[in-house]
């Protein structure tokens, strides 16, 4: 679909698991129901809360370092994180959609954009299909397993609705109702819209999005230039954003735990990031052409380069590249935080051959480590170099085949 063919009622359905780590954490641990739960990679006092249950949100707690979400509720229960449990269960809801259609794609580990076919786009058709998927979750999957449905002419339409009520909630935007639909939000409700952009709109005298739908597309384009009629046409329901966004960058982030705070604790962490950001390279299909690396330090200072590279996709090639790059570094003072990132993305041939051997004699001791790694679990074999840090920056979303050792 594009802005070439008008939009329909009843188009889409958009299901978003409600506080998917946190709910999946207090499924398989009866003792966490009803109490404030936060999950994170690392639950130190500088780890960073990435889900936080309902009980937990009641009280106030957001995405927060888990010592300030303590002070906000004394009596929550940090959990460490768990991504391989995760994606089992995200495992699982496919298959439960699978079995009631064919047409959805899954857009994260816990949102699902359901196309409905031309007999199901009416209001009957579309609320039986959202209520039999909220069922066969609960009865298939877990009793304590939430989801918001939300039902729109696009992706976008129906994110937003189902934003709209949550838990558990089913909300319904027509074309028709657009302007009572986005008259009680504010611009940063708009799925895209940041505090940056809201400043620039805002400078145009739109302060809501009520008033961002009243514009023509002129005004748009004037303001926004060409997302501005992107824009114009979103707002109106017509589809003009693919399902899956192509991937911009590729990286990976942690906070690192006290004994890591070292140059030579951040070096080893910063390794196996690097090993990570390539294995999804290699299974994205992707070859990066330039490198970024970021190190923050307790006194606030911090180091951000990048700089462009030749076209690789293997862990050594990334390894040389990142650490040219920190020669730079100033270590005067103890590392809380780093981050490395591949961008400049292009799709990879895997059948392509490097003219220089020793690249492509990275590449394959890269994929052979990739594929015992897939079959045996993540992190079965891994660099000398990694032994320390093995334990450090879990996966927060996995990839590969991981295998699942889970305690009910």
């Amino acid at each position: 679909m594009s802005i070439t063919t008008p939009p329909k009622d009843y188009a889409v359905l958009f299901l978003d698991m409600n506080s998917f780590f946190a709910s999946v954490e207090q499924q398989v641990q009866p003792p966490l129901r009803g109490v404030p739960v936060g999950v994170a990679p690392y639950i130190g006092n500088t780890g960073c809360i990435i889900a936080a249950s309902y009980e937990a949100k009641a009280k106030g707690v957001k995405i927060c370092q888990v010592g300030e979400a303590k002070k906000i509720c004394p009596e929550i229960r940090i959990v460490e994180a768990r991504p391989a449990l995760y994606m089992l269960y995200h495992k699982e809801l496919r298959k439960v959609i699978e079995k009631f259609t064919p047409y959805f794609e899954a857009l994260s580990v816990d949102e699902f954009a359901i196309r409905l076919t031309p007999l199901d786009q009416n209001r009957e058709k579309a609320v039986e299909l959202a209520l039999k998927l909220k069922k066969a979750i609960k009865e298939e999957i877990g009793d304590y397993l939430r989801c918001s449905i939300g039902i729109g002419p696009s992706v976008f339409l129906a994110k937003m609705a189902g934003e709209r009520q949550k838990p558990d909630g089913l909300t319904i935007v027509t074309l028709k109702d657009l302007e009572s639909f986005y008259a009680p939000l504010k611009l940063t409700d708009l799925v895209g819209i940041n505090w940056r952009l809201e400043l620039q709109l805002k400078n145009f005298g739109i302060n809501s999005p009520l008033s961002l739908f009243e514009k023509q597309v002129g005004d748009m384009v004037r303001i926004l230039k060409h997302p501005g009629r992107l824009w114009y046409f979103r707002l109106r329901g017509y589809e003009v954003d693919e399902f899956v966004l192509g991937s911009k960058t590729i990286g990976h982030s942690h906070v690192l735990a006290p004994e890591f705070r070292t140059k030579e604790g951040a070096l080893s962490v910063l390794r196996k990031l690097i090993f990570k950001a390539g294995y999804r390279l290699r299974k994205e299909g992707y070859q990066a052409a330039g490198v970024s690396v970021v190190v923050n330090f307790l006194d606030r200072d911090s180091f951000h380069t990048s700089q462009k590279f030749p076209l690789f996709c293997d862990n050594q090639s990334f390894l040389k590249h990142t650490y040219s790059l920190l020669v730079k570094c100033q270590w005067r003072s103890r590392p809380i935080f780093v981050a490395v990132s591949a961008f400049n993305l292009v799709r990879h041939d895997s059948g392509q051959i490097s003219i220089f051997p020793e690249i492509e004699k990275s590449k394959k001791l890269s994929e052979t480590l990739d594929k015992i790694n897939d079959d045996f679990g993540a992190d079965s074999i891994f660099p000398a170099s990694m032994f320390g840090s093995r334990d450090s920056a879990p996966d927060r979303i996995p990839f590969g085949r991981p295998r699942y050792e889970i305690l009910h």
